[in-house]
């Protein structure tokens, strides 16, 4: 917050000397021409083609590109020779590529949300002088000058100097992140770090009332400052999206080389430029998984479901992945860690460690009360923070009010204290709470020196256990007081006790982090609060170990400023785990470290202030609850229960997405094999075409996609959480994934299915080197049963890709009701193309005997043995059933 750090030193006549302005605000004419000259007090967004170059960009990929030329072509094709299913294929790739592009443009369109939450998030209206009077304006026509006219519950409009103040307390949670109220005067502030006179846009006023000279409006203030981080921050790809990209990238060029390459070879050897079009389009159609990439979403888009029963709300699909990445996890300490509410966690008396019974209890806190604005915490509710604990405390311990106050003096900046006087049963006493430093010298001279001692060893043994400790005294008030003058009545005090304060973790965050260590992810702490206050509650949580203490393991804000991007990777690398006192700009640039060091980053936050660092983050977790507007919309995940723990149970979801997705990868790139190989031989042999392009798209677009999102629906796996996560280098597409699905089990589909292929043709009477129609129902008959066995087979693969060590069938098939659904559908199709004259005729397929088709089932024990076989000389033999049992 360096725009105050000048302004904050100079007394009241200097701020109206240096802003040209005065008690009687701006004139109308000179606020009109200082907002022509320096612009709207709001947070523009000045980039309105935004969104069309986004669909544009989703348009014009690689992938898309060429879906959409291949579309081109078939459509051309068809008004060229018709009758050859051209159009229909036509149609369907450009869907595909239309349906691919609509996807990702919606995942990036919740990214225009955060700037609107921005907007909305400050006051629409507030009151200024303006011509010496007082009057209402919108808030965006405020200008540097203006004097601003505070109340309690009023949000700050800009960023503005106190002149005047009357017992101002503000909440700069939507900044700091600290939920801690902080008490302001008018008063010149030399201390750079105090800013106890300036007030900042976004924040509430709590309590009291005042007026401030505007400093800084728009993106000028530290909230504006937020809010152009966040908008200029660009979102780089999730892995999954990198690795996909690769994916494609690598498969979509060996398709269009292999396509451009026998095109070639099929001019120079004489076929029709017809002919040879046919088999581009095919070795491209046959090369490209057209159907990987929406099967990727549908399995996203489970998988977000399923994390929404987990009370994890996913924005942006590709997150639901990212999650079982992340390797490193910046928890924001209030509201993530802690539940941002303060509550009264231990009630002391003044020198003795033993708890107190119920009687000092009670007394304790009455007396607290007496120096509150409020007795109970339904009043209390828009105030103080520390009084509403206060008072909440006492409503839990059941006590009901019994006294009567006669008069409150409420808290001083100065004084850092409060007092008040009650009467109870008869009895006036005078109660007085605050810090113990303002109270001790107010006790009575009865009080002992050793008393005082004891007394200032227990407050500072309180504050060592990152406690907020409140100091309460009292005294009965003498006979001829009256209560109303509170400098009388601060003297010859009775120490009652300390009260304190924290704002608790929420239970389930040290077993949440110990389950991230088990699973190889470092917890990082960022806050805005105190060394001491982070080191205890990263204890308490599990982040340090208790009982060692290293000058390594934390970094405050004012050193972290200080260094270079690599400084600060060699201490992340030599073990820091806290940063305390940060600013929103530096936990962007912890986050920027870490991912320069090529750590896959989650961070969590629930303030304006961290939504330039989740947005920053591979993955973004806001608060669904205490969370602003502004940091859910920054974000990818939000925790609707605000429990750090959901994010293990998402990680783990995300951890079991990625190997689903490497499984149905596996499966559907084996059918590529026999869908290439009839392509070759075609071109290179005097034989006639297995599969013809609308037979491929049947399977890419048709039977494969409820098999794959079976396995996309596949349990976890017992030990997913006891693997380190696999980082940025871990690829999608593996040079063993591509041997195994082309070289492998597509080798084996190849032979199996082109074998009944030839049978079909050799028992028909076809010679070798005889052309055959694409309407001979010997043909149609022939690749009939070729696209049927690769039907079937793919059932062989299915039950295979379950695991990737174990057979697959030692988990009941019925687990997985969709797997069921995918292997009918398969089984279904492979008949209906055969014996149903309808789908015949789409197809282009024709019957078979009997005999033969059963053959074809053959293959299925065919590829699931072998696969078994081979994993067993790859891993071993298999472990008992009862190691698996969760």
């Amino acid at each position: 917050m360096n725009n105050c750090a000048g302004i904050q030193k100079l007394s009241v006549d200097q701020v109206y000397r240096a802003l040209d302005s005065s008690p009687r605000g701006l004139s109308s004419s000179e606020a009109q021409e200082r907002l022509r000259e320096i612009g709207r007090n709001s947070i523009e967004i000045p980039d309105r083609w935004r969104l069309l170059r986004s669909l544009l960009r989703q348009l014009t990929n690689f992938f898309t590109l060429l879906l959409l030329i291949s579309a081109l072509i078939c459509l051309v094709a068809e008004r060229l020779q018709p009758g050859q299913n051209m159009l229909i294929l036509g149609w369907a790739l450009g869907g595909v590529a239309l349906l691919n592009a609509v996807f990702s443009f919606i995942q990036e369109y919740r990214a225009e949300k955060a700037m609107e939450a921005l907007r909305h998030f400050l006051p629409q209206q507030t009151s200024v002088s303006r011509d010496g009077k007082v009057v209402p304006v919108p808030v965006d026509e405020l200008v540097p000058g203006d004097l601003l006219h505070l109340a309690e519950g009023d949000r700050v409009p800009a960023d503005a100097r106190l002149v005047e103040a009357s017992g101002v307390m503000v909440n700069n949670a939507p900044l700091t992140g600290e939920s801690l109220p902080l008490a302001l005067s008018a008063e010149a502030v030399e201390d750079r770090e105090a800013e106890g006179n300036s007030v900042f846009a976004g924040c509430l006023v709590l309590r009291g009332s005042g007026q401030a000279v505007v400093f800084a409006t728009g993106l000028r203030t530290e909230f504006g400052k937020i809010a152009h981080l966040s908008q200029a921050i660009r979102k780089e790809p999730s892995p999954l999206e990198r690795q996909t990209a690769h994916m494609v990238r690598v498969l979509t060029l060996i398709a269009v080389g292999l396509g451009i390459s026998f095109f070639s070879y099929g001019m120079v050897s004489g076929r029709s430029w017809w002919i040879n079009l046919v088999f581009m389009m095919g070795i491209i159609v046959a090369n490209v998984p057209e159907g990987l990439l929406p099967t990727f979403t549908l399995a996203l888009a489970l998988g977000s479901l399923r994390m929404a029963r987990q009370n994890v709300l996913v924005t942006s699909l590709n997150a639901v992945e990212s999650l079982g990445s992340v390797q490193i996890i910046c928890a924001d300490k209030t509201g993530t860690l802690t539940r941002n509410e303060l509550t009264v966690s231990l009630l002391s008396g003044p020198t003795s460690v033993e708890r107190l019974g119920a009687g000092e209890r009670r007394r304790l806190l009455t007396l607290a009360l007496a120096a509150s604005p409020a007795q109970t915490a339904e009043q209390e509710k828009k105030g103080d923070p520390l009084d509403l604990a206060i008072a909440s405390a006492f409503d839990r311990e059941g006590y009901g009010i019994s006294w009567r106050t006669l008069f409150f003096h409420p808290f001083d900046v100065e004084k850092k204290r409060s007092a008040g006087v009650i009467e109870e049963n008869g009895e006036k006493l005078v109660a007085v709470k605050g810090a113990w430093e303002n109270i001790a010298p107010l006790l009575s001279e009865e009080t002992n020196s050793g008393v005082i001692a004891a007394a200032e060893s227990r407050m500072r043994e309180l504050a060592g256990q990152g406690l907020r400790v409140i100091a309460v005294a009292w005294r009965p008030l003498e006979a001829d007081e009256d209560g109303s003058d509170q400098d009388s009545l601060e003297r010859k005090l009775i120490p009652a006790g300390f009260i304190g304060i924290e704002d608790e973790l929420h239970e389930e965050v040290p077993a949440a982090i110990r389950d991230c260590r088990e699973a190889g992810i470092e917890v990082l702490m960022i806050t805005g609060d105190h060394p001491d206050t982070a080191r205890t509650i990263a204890v308490h949580c599990g982040i340090l170990p208790e009982g060692v203490k290293s000058e390594t393991d934390i970094l405050t804000g004012d050193i972290l400023e200080e260094l270079s991007e690599e400084e600060l990777k060699q201490r992340l690398k030599a073990g820091v785990k806290i940063f305390a006192r940060t600013s929103p700009t530096q936990k962007m640039k912890i986050v920027l470290a870490l991912k320069a060091l090529n750590r896959v980053v989650a961070m969590t936050g629930d303030g304006v202030n961290d939504a330039p660092a989740l947005k920053a983050a591979d993955i973004g977790i806001a608060m669904g609850k205490s969370g602003t507007d502004v940091a859910r919309a920054s974000a990818q995940l939000i925790l609707l229960d605000d429990n750090f723990a959901s994010i293990v149970a998402g990680i783990r979801e995300g951890r079991t997405i990625f190997l689903n997705i490497r499984k149905f990868t596996n499966y559907v790139l084996v059918s590529n094999g026999p869908e290439i190989i009839p392509y070759l031989l075609y071109i290179l042999l005097p034989v006639p075409l297995a599969l013809t392009v609308i037979q491929i798209l049947s399977i890419d677009l048709g039977t494969d996609i409820i098999p794959s999102m079976a396995l996309g629906r596949e349990p976890p796996e017992p030990d997913v959480m006891q693997h380190p996560p696999r980082g940025h280098e871990f690829q999608l597409l593996t040079p063993g994934l591509v041997i195994h699905s082309y070289l492998f089990l597509g080798l084996l589909e190849a032979l199996w299915s082109l074998g009944l292929f030839f049978y079909v043709l050799h028992s028909g009477g076809w010679i070798y080197g005889t052309e055959l129609a694409g309407d001979h129902p010997l043909y149609r008959s022939a690749t009939g049963i070729a696209l049927a066995t690769i039907l079937l087979m793919q059932i062989g693969n299915l039950i295979g890709r379950r695991f990737h060590r174990r057979s697959g069938i030692d988990r009941s098939l019925f687990a997985n009701p969709l797997l069921i659904v995918g292997i009918l559908i398969q089984v279904l199709f492979s008949w209906a193309l055969l014996y149903s004259a309808p789908v015949q005729k789409i197809l282009g397929t024709g019957p078979v005997e009997w005999t033969v088709y059963l053959v074809a089932w053959l293959g299925i024990p065919l590829i699931f043995g072998a696969d078994y076989l081979r994993k067993r000389i790859c891993y071993g033999p298999p472990l008992s059933l009862n190691h698996f049992r969760t």
